[in-house]
């Protein structure tokens, strides 16, 4: 295992020997390839999240992925309690291993000193290269707000000469976040959730479940590579995970089966295109 290491504990970091480095990239520029994971993420349980990470990191990266998207809340799960302010922890670390090179898009409550945040972050064998704190939360004062401060960034990060955007869960159901990612440069907008959603949500050809996607795109024409937790029936067991990518033509060119419960994967090689500036 290779880790990288926040305040507190560690992230762990699995990734191929791509010759990718963690800034902009400059070989093969305007090409990117990202993968997006539904991972089963259990609550207050780092040590399953962590493995689930290497595992899916380590496959993605086999599959020529530069980077590969988790899940909201990926390292302890996503509850409304402000007991998991407890562990949360800083972005400020460093890589302690550097025999894979990938980055790893995974979501964390963040510790921010006098304010605790949804935060995503972007990590890779050089440490952090980027990060996007949560600026709409659900459920207001009663919801997440009673738990998570707000955060207020919208930025954006080029990877292989593609600009890339973070847009967390309920930020996709209004406009606010996917504009201010466009307008800072943002082609692809990476759309981690913690919310269950079902590949047969993604899949209906109606697009009458879950339409705010759809809007985002069409209203920015940007790619949307988008992730959710792997959901569980009654009984706990594993329904079909859900992960998937939109063109900035509307075009659905990956989802994960709905048929086929459990944990699964996309790869999808973006390329920069006047459709997505």
């Amino acid at each position: 295992m290779y880790l990288f290491r926040c305040e507190l504990t560690a992230i762990l970091v699995i990734a191929a020997s791509l010759t990718l480095s963690c800034a902009a990239q400059t070989a093969d520029p305007g090409s990117v390839v990202i993968s997006a994971v539904s991972c089963e993420v259990r609550i207050r349980n780092r040590a399953h999240n962590l493995e689930r990470i290497a595992f899916w990191s380590k496959q993605a990266a086999a599959r020529g992925a530069d980077l590969v998207l988790f899940p909201e809340c990926t390292i302890d799960g996503w509850w409304q309690s402000r007991e998991n302010r407890a562990s949360a922890e800083g972005i400020d670390g460093k890589s302690i291993a550097r025999e894979y090179r990938i980055l790893i898009a995974v979501g964390m409550t963040e510790n921010g000193g006098d304010k605790y945040f949804l935060t995503h972050v972007i990590v890779g064998p050089r440490g952090v290269i980027g990060f996007h704190r949560k600026s709409s939360l659900a459920g207001g004062r009663d919801g997440e707000a009673s738990v998570w401060d707000v955060g207020n960034d919208a930025n954006v990060f080029g990877i292989k000469g593609v600009g890339v955007g973070i847009a967390i869960c309920f930020e996709s159901v209004h406009p606010e976040t996917c504009r201010k990612l466009k307008a800072n440069g943002a082609e692809v907008i990476l759309a981690p959730y913690a919310n269950g959603t079902l590949p047969g949500e993604i899949l209906d050809p109606a697009r009458a479940q879950r339409k705010w996607i759809w809007n985002r795109v069409a209203e920015n024409r940007v790619w949307y590579v988008a992730c959710d937790a792997t959901p569980h029936d009654k009984k706990g067991r594993l329904l079909p995970g859900a992960a998937y990518v939109i063109s900035p033509n509307q075009e659905l060119v990956a989802c994960t089966p709905k048929d086929v419960p459990g944990e699964a994967m996309v790869v999808v090689r973006i390329e920069k295109t006047d459709s997505s500036r």
